[in-house]
C-alpha cells in the first residue's frame, strides 16, 4: 500500500512569534487534502483558541525524502488566500468549510435554546409533519471559504418566524433553497482588515499573472521586466512590523539601527515562506504515519439530519 505523500502540521506561535505547539497534525494522500485540512484545522485553533495568528507547515514526502512545500505565519483568511494562489493546493481550498462567525454561533444558539428544532422521529417517523429546514449561510471575500451553519427542521411558519428572525439580527436576507425545502439566511461576515489585504493582494497577484500569461514574450520584453518585477515584489514577504496598521501589502525593510530595539517577534515573516532551495533528506518526516485530526465539528441544532457539509 502507498504510503501519504503530504504531511500537515498546524501549531499555535511561542512567545518569540515562532512556530510552538503542534496542535492538529496529518497526514494524507493528495494535496487537495492536505490544503483542506490545513485551512479547517487553521480556522479551528484560530477560533477556539481565540489567536489570530498560527503557523502552518506542509511537507511533501517520498521515498525517504521530504520537501518543505508550504512554510506559512499569519490569519486563516491569509492560509487561504496563498494555499489559492499555489495550483496544487487550489482546489482543496475551495472545496473548504470553515467554522462560522462567533455572531452568528450565538444567535443561533439562542434560537435552539428558545425554540428546539423538531426530532427526527416528527420529520422522518411515520407521523412526519411537514417542515423546512433553517439554515445560515454566511460569506466572505474570496478566496476565504465561507459557512454554512445548520439551525434545524421547524414546522413552516416557525421556521419562517425564525429565519426572518436570524436574517434581522445579521443584517442578511432570506430566500428558498433546494426546491423549498429549506431556508437560507444569506449575510456577510465580518472580515479583518488583514484578511482583506491578503484578499486584495491575491486578485492583485492574479491579475497580474494574467496580464504576463498574454503579452508577446519579444515584443513587450520590456513590460514583462517591469510587471514581472511589480509582481515579485507583491508577492515577498512582509513583517508583523510592517502590516501592524493592516494597510502595508508588500515588505517593508527594517532598519538597522532599529532592528536593535526591536524584539524578534516583531520581526518574524508573516505570509508564505519560501524554503530553501535544497532539503537534506528527511527519512523521520517520510516516516511519519501516524494522522491526528480534530474532534468532529459539533452542530449548533439540537440533532442534525443531514450528513451533507458542502456549501450549495
Amino acid at each position: 500500500m502507498s504510503q501519504p505523500e503530504f504531511n500537515v502540521e498546524v501549531a499555535s506561535l511561542d512567545q518569540h512569534g515562532d512556530p510552538g505547539f503542534v496542535h492538529f497534525r496529518g497526514a494524507f494522500y493528495t494535496s487537495r487534502s492536505a490544503a483542506q485540512f490545513a485551512l479547517t484545522q487553521a480556522s479551528a485553533l484560530s477560533d477556539t483558541r481565540e489567536v489570530d495568528i498560527v503557523s502552518v507547515v506542509i511537507d511533501a514526502v517520498g521515498e525517504g525524502t521530504s520537501r518543505r512545500d508550504v512554510e506559512f505565519i499569519g490569519t486563516p483568511g491569509e492560509l487561504a488566500a496563498e494555499l489559492t494562489a499555489l495550483p496544487d493546493y487550489k482546489n482543496g481550498v475551495l472545496r473548504t468549510v470553515i467554522p462560522a462567525p462567533r455572531d452568528v454561533t450565538a444567535a443561533v444558539a439562542a434560537v435552539v435554546d428558545a425554540s428546539p428544532p423538531l426530532p427526527d422521529s416528527a420529520v422522518d417517523g411515520p407521523d412526519a409533519v411537514a417542515v423546512l429546514d433553517v439554515e445560515v449561510y454566511s460569506t466572505r471575500p474570496g478566496p476565504i471559504p465561507n459557512s454554512r451553519t445548520e439551525v434545524g427542521a421547524y414546522i413552516p411558519e416557525n421556521a419562517h418566524r425564525i429565519a426572518e428572525q436570524l436574517a434581522a439580527e445579521l443584517s442578511g436576507t432570506v430566500e428558498p433553497m433546494r426546491n423549498d425545502t429549506v431556508l437560507r439566511v444569506t449575510h456577510e461576515a465580518d472580515v479583518s482588515d488583514t484578511d482583506r489585504v491578503a484578499v486584495d493582494r491575491f486578485s492583485e497577484v492574479q491579475r497580474m499573472r494574467a496580464n504576463l500569461s498574454v503579452l508577446d514574450p519579444v515584443a513587450d520584453a520590456e513590460y514583462i521586466t517591469a510587471l514581472a518585477a511589480d509582481l515579485e515584489e507583491l508577492q515577498a514577504r512582509s513583517t508583523p512590523a510592517a502590516r501592524a496598521d493592516n494597510t502595508a501589502a508588500v515588505s517593508v525593510p527594517v532598519s538597522v539601527s532599529n532592528a536593535v530595539d526591536v524584539e524578534r517577534a516583531s520581526t518574524r515573516p508573516r505570509g508564505l515562506v519560501t524554503p530553501p532551495p535544497t532539503r537534506a533528506p528527511s527519512a523521520a518526516r517520510a516516516a511519519s504515519p501516524t494522522l491526528y485530526t480534530a474532534p468532529a465539528p459539533t452542530h449548533t441544532a439540537a440533532i442534525s439530519r443531514s450528513a451533507d457539509h458542502g456549501l450549495g
